[in-house]
C-alpha cells in the first residue's frame, strides 16, 4: 500500500469516526425527542433547524471560498497574517448581520415564536460560522484530525448538554436551542485554540484584508449560491407544506428528512478527504478514481434500503404518534441513494476542478423545477403524498443531471445504463413499499437488488481491482 493511500484511509477514518459519533447522535436525538417533547414542541424545534439551515448562508460565500482558494495547500505554509484578517472581518460581518437581520425579524414578524426562533437561529449561525471557517482551513489543509475533533466536540457538547437538561425535567424546545447556541460557542472557542497560530496572528493591513476578502468571497460567492439553491429545492416544498397544512404537519415530514439525511451525513466523511487528495491528483487518477468511487458509494447504499422494513417497525412501535408520517418514510428513503453521490462524490469532483458554475447552474434548475412541482402538488392539487413523491424526484433529477455535466465537462465515461438500473431500483422500492409493504415488500426489493448486483457483477470486480491498483500506487 502507498503513502498517499495509507494517508488517505487514515484520513477517512477520523472523518468517518466523526461523522459516526455525529450519526449515533442525530439518531438518538431524533428517536428521543419526538417521544420526550410532543409533537407541538418537536415541531417547532424543526422549525429553528429548518431557519438554521438558511441563516447559515450569510457567511456571503467567505468560508467557501477560503475552502476553494487554500485546497491542497500545506498548514503551514498558509499566510497567517492574511488569514487572521479573514478571521476577524468576518466575525465582525457577522455580528453586524446578525444585530441587524435579529431587529428585523423581531418588527416584522407577527408571530412571537417564530420571530424569537428566527433571532436564535441568527445567534447559532454566528458562532458556527466562525467555527466552519477554521474547520475548512483545517480540512482543506489536510489536518483531518483535528477537523474531526471539532466537529465531534461541537455534537457531544450539544448531546451531554441536552440529556443533562431533559433528565432535569425540562420538555421546552427554547432550552434545546440555548443548549445548540452554548454548544456551538464552546466548539469555536476549541477550534480558536486549535488554530491559535492563526487567529491571534499580526492582522493584516485593512487595506489587504479588504482585498483578500473581496477575491475569497468573489471565488466562494458561487458555491455558496448553489448550496443555498440545493437547500432550496427540498426547502421549498417543505415551506410550502408548513403554509398549507401548517406546522405539526411540517415537522412530522421533517422527522422523515431526519430519518433519510442521517444516512447521508455518515457517508459524507468521504467528502472531508477526498477534496484534498483530489487537488494534487494527475488528470489520468482523477478518471480512474471516479468510477471506484461511485460504485463503492452506490452499492453499499442500495443495500441499506433492505433493511428498510425492520426500521420502520421500530420507529412506529417507539413513536406511534408519528405513524401517518412514516408511511412518507417509504419514498424519502431512496433520498440517501442520491445525496450521497452528489455529495462525497460528485459535487466533490466539481468543486476540485474548480466548476462552481456548473454546481450552481444545476441547483438553480432544479429548484425552478422545485418551485413549479409544488405550486401543483401543493397548492394546485391540495396533495401532501404529492408533495412527498415529487422531493424524491427532485433528488434524481437533481443528482443525475449534475453527474450529466461533470461526466460532459470533464470525465469521458459513460453511466447512463448504471442510472437507468438505479433509478429502476430505487422505483421497485418506493413501489413495493408504498403499495405492498412488510415482509413482502422487503424480500420483493431484496430480490431486485441481488439481480441488480448480477447484473453490476463485471463492473464490480473491475473497480475493485483498480481501487486495488491505486492502493498499490
Amino acid at each position: 500500500m502507498n503513502q498517499k493511500f495509507r494517508n488517505f484511509l487514515k484520513n477517512f477514518m477520523h472523518a468517518l469516526s466523526a461523522n459516526v459519533i455525529r450519526l449515533m447522535i442525530s439518531v438518538v436525538m431524533t428517536l428521543v425527542l419526538p417521544r420526550i417533547l410532543g409533537v407541538e414542541e418537536y415541531s417547532y424545534w424543526q422549525l429553528y433547524l429548518f431557519y438554521v439551515t438558511y441563516t447559515a448562508y450569510s457567511s456571503i460565500g467567505w468560508c467557501e471560498g477560503t475552502y476553494l482558494k487554500y485546497g491542497g495547500m500545506e498548514y503551514a505554509k498558509l499566510d497567517r497574517s492574511r488569514m487572521a484578517g479573514q478571521f476577524w472581518a468576518l466575525a465582525v460581518f457577522q455580528l453586524i448581520f446578525c444585530t441587524v437581520f435579529g431587529t428585523a425579524a423581531h418588527f416584522l414578524i407577527d408571530n412571537p415564536y417564530k420571530s424569537t426562533i428566527l433571532m436564535l437561529a441568527l445567534v447559532s449561525s454566528m458562532f458556527d460560522i466562525l467555527r466552519y471557517l477554521l474547520q475548512n482551513i483545517l480540512q482543506t489543509t489536510g489536518r483531518i484530525k483535528d477537523f474531526a475533533r471539532i466537529m465531534t466536540l461541537e455534537r457531544m457538547l450539544f448531546f451531554v448538554l441536552s440529556v443533562g437538561a431533559l433528565l432535569l425535567g425540562f420538555r421546552n424546545f427554547y432550552v434545546l436551542i440555548f443548549m445548540e447556541i452554548t454548544g456551538r460557542i464552546l466548539s469555536m472557542c476549541y477550534a480558536m485554540y486549535v488554530c491559535r497560530e492563526i487567529v491571534f496572528a499580526k492582522l493584516d493591513s485593512f487595506h489587504e484584508i479588504t482585498k483578500e476578502s473581496k477575491e475569497i468571497i468573489g471565488i466562494g460567492y458561487k458555491l455558496l449560491a448553489a448550496s443555498f439553491a440545493s437547500q432550496l429545492i427540498i426547502g421549498i416544498v417543505r415551506f410550502a407544506i408548513e403554509q398549507k397544512w401548517g406546522t405539526i404537519v411540517f415537522g412530522k415530514v421533517s422527522l422523515t428528512l431526519s430519518l433519510s439525511n442521517m444516512v447521508i451525513t455518515c457517508i459524507g466523511a468521504v467528502s472531508v478527504v477526498l477534496f484534498p487528495m483530489l487537488k494534487k491528483m494527475k488528470e489520468e487518477t482523477l478518471e480512474e478514481l471516479f468510477l471506484t468511487m461511485r460504485t463503492v458509494l452506490t452499492v453499499p447504499v442500495l443495500a441499506v434500503l433492505i433493511f428498510y422494513t425492520p426500521m420502520r417497525w421500530i420507529l412506529e412501535l417507539w413513536l406511534p404518534q408519528y405513524h401517518d408520517s412514516l408511511h412518507y418514510l417509504a419514498v424519502l428513503f431512496p433520498i440517501c441513494v442520491y445525496e450521497t453521490r452528489s455529495v462525497a462524490l460528485i459535487d466533490t469532483y466539481l468543486k476540485a476542478y474548480r466548476k462552481e458554475k456548473l454546481i450552481l447552474f444545476n441547483s438553480l434548475v432544479t429548484v425552478g423545477i422545485s418551485a413549479l412541482l409544488s405550486w401543483i402538488t401543493v397548492f394546485l392539487m391540495g396533495s401532501l403524498d404529492a408533495a412527498v413523491i415529487s422531493i424524491v424526484l427532485l433528488m434524481m433529477f437533481k443528482n443525475i443531471f449534475s453527474e450529466k455535466m461533470l461526466l460532459r465537462s470533464s470525465l469521458p465515461v459513460k453511466v447512463w445504463k448504471d442510472n437507468i438500473l438505479e433509478v429502476a431500483l430505487t422505483g421497485i422500492f418506493i413501489l413495493v413499499n408504498w403499495k405492498i409493504g412488510g415482509i413482502t415488500a422487503m424480500l420483493l426489493y431484496t430480490a431486485a437488488y441481488i439481480i441488480y448486483v448480477l447484473l453490476k457483477s463485471k463492473d464490480i470486480k473491475r473497480e475493485m481491482k483498480n481501487l486495488k491498483k491505486i492502493a498499490r500506487g
